[in-house]
């Protein structure tokens, strides 16, 4: 395939395709007949996995990205089509890394051509001599001026990166040293991620339970990091005192600031340039020494065309086994069930739903073959003295007055807001799974008890609480769309958008990650990610 590229291209539309690396979520290919473009293409066990709202928007983000969208493409091997298979979304295109982020290395078994990755220069001078590298002070503060200028950009454009680290980010030494980012689709747009957040070992932030991943904060940490380690020619060390040797003092305490425990204390990365460019300045290049001396850093393995296997998935861990809160949902299947009953016995013949039609709609149960039978009424109220004098011998009760309508709405508040939301699923999803059918209902009890102020979660700590109050807050939610689902470690993760109107709406909606957990009466939530403002499906 040549020329512009489509939205979204079929995987037979691609032609002959070579593999030039593999990872843990994937293979990359290189297009035969378009060299400007790879495919990566997920495994399987991760098909299901993929949001694809969010990668639509990330190829979206390229294209309507107005002047920075050229310098976007530039720095990143960012996302540029969806491909489809049979209608299923199984991967995505973007462009290959150009040539200057590839470095010629001598490495035990020979020379060779790599991507240069940003790991090779966290060790010390004698170990990148013996590769055959050559970066010196200046040229190290030139590529730290870069990236982070690369996220400034990135953050203008409500991406995180996520997971900074060595491993996604390349350099190139031709002229000024650059940067370039590679894996774009693990990182985090507007707060949405196309598969689940992970990080690399030792890039991690402090407290990953307690601070939310793929975050401006978290990106402040990791370019902190960077500093440091690439200063102090280590591979783990987060002691900004370690770069002092070599690092100006005002880039140290930058560093030092970065790397707070308290986000909000972080200094964003475009806080470093003037403290850069006048370290710069005064920083004049050095000729590459003539004697190499023995390696004494760590030896990095050879790095991948893509990202290795994710060895820190973060989930959040379920509650503490326990017995369950007694009566979960019998109150609510109690006025549910007593709102058919009304509904079936009061009106006939009516098939009017409210709100809009949907092609997705989930059919709700029926459960009620015919017309329910009902017992005879009491003939006796105990308690109750029957008055006299009533006409024709009737029984009347004078100070008991009779309903003339029946307003369904104030008789089981349920009715609205439980037996009438919609739980939907996006495209891209197998609807037909035992996993997806599952999710809905899990997902459904939980629409229903945030928009009668009673929550079900497992976890019923304080921030728990108060993240289900915050959907309680801003709802009800006539409408929640699960817009994917992951496997994770004790239960699926279901990522779902809570629609305040139902009408899909381009903003206004609430997104969170909900963990499930199972037991003999199927999923359920066990706790949620912190909801945050996002756009409707």
């Amino acid at each position: 395939m040549t020329g512009p590229l489509p939205a979204e291209v079929s995987l037979s539309a691609l032609g002959p395709r070579t593999r030039i690396g593999t990872g843990g979520q994937g293979t990359v290919y290189a297009l035969t007949e378009d060299p400007r473009w790879v495919y990566k293409e997920y495994a399987t066990r991760f098909v299901d996995d993929v949001d694809v709202t969010t990668l639509n928007r990330f190829v979206r983000l390229a294209a309507g990205a107005g002047p920075d969208a050229e310098t976007l493409l530039g720095l990143a091997a960012w996302p540029t089509a969806v491909v489809r298979k049979e209608g299923v979304v199984r991967g995505f295109l973007m462009p290959r890394v150009p040539d200057r982020f590839r470095v010629r290395i001598q490495l035990p078994r020979g020379p060779d051509t790599v991507l240069a990755q940003v790991q090779y220069l966290l060790n010390s001078d004698g170990y990148l001599l013996d590769r055959g590298l050559h970066i010196d002070d200046r040229m190290r503060l030139e590529l730290l001026r870069d990236t982070g200028e690369a996220l400034t950009l990135l953050h203008r454009l409500g991406v995180s990166v996520g997971d900074l680290s060595p491993n996604n980010l390349l350099f190139s030494l031709d002229s000024r040293p650059r940067c370039y980012f590679i894996d774009c689709d693990a990182m985090r747009l507007d707060g949405d991620s196309v598969l689940a957040q992970a990080e690399t070992p030792e890039w991690h932030v402090p407290d990953a339970d307690a601070e939310e991943l793929a975050t401006p904060a978290t990106d402040a940490y990791k370019f902190g990091l960077l500093a440091v380690r690439l200063f102090a020619g280590d591979q783990q060390t987060r002691d900004p005192d370690a770069a002092r040797r070599r690092l100006d003092r005002h880039l140290v305490t930058l560093a030092g600031r970065s790397l707070d425990p308290d986000p909000h204390l972080r200094p964003a990365p475009q806080q470093w340039a003037d403290a850069l460019e006048r370290s710069i300045r005064r920083t004049p290049p050095t000729a590459p020494p003539r004697r190499a001396a023995p390696p004494t850093g760590p030896q990095p393995s050879r790095p991948d065309a893509v990202r290795p296997d994710a060895v820190r998935r973060v989930v959040p861990a379920p509650a503490a086994a326990g017995p369950r809160r007694a009566g979960r949902g019998w109150g609510l299947l109690a006025a549910a069930l007593a709102a058919i009953a009304v509904l079936a016995g009061l009106i006939s013949a009516n098939d009017d739903s409210p709100g809009r039609p949907y092609p997705t709609r989930p059919v709700l149960p029926t459960g009620l073959l015919g017309q329910p039978s009902y017992p005879p009424l009491p003939t006796g109220i105990p308690g109750l003295t029957r008055p006299t004098g009533g006409a024709a011998g009737a029984t009347r009760y004078p100070d008991l007055p009779l309903r003339t309508g029946l307003d369904l709405r104030e008789l089981i508040p349920l009715t609205r807001v439980c037996l009438f939301s919609d739980v939907r699923v996006g495209t891209g999803l197998d609807r037909t799974s035992t996993r997806t059918k599952s999710s809905v209902v899990a997902v459904r009890g939980f629409l229903c008890g945030i928009n009668t102020d009673e929550p079900d979660l497992d976890d019923r700590s304080r921030t728990q609480l108060a993240r289900a109050a915050t959907l309680t807050e801003n709802g009800p939610f006539p409408v929640a769309t699960i817009i994917g689902i992951r496997t994770a470690t004790g239960g699926p993760q279901v990522n779902v958008v809570f629609d305040p109107d139902g009408a899909g709406s381009s903003a206004g909606c609430w997104r969170s990650r909900l963990s499930l957990v199972t037991d003999d009466d199927g999923f359920h939530v066990g706790s949620l990610s912190a909801p945050a403002r996002s756009y409707c499906p």
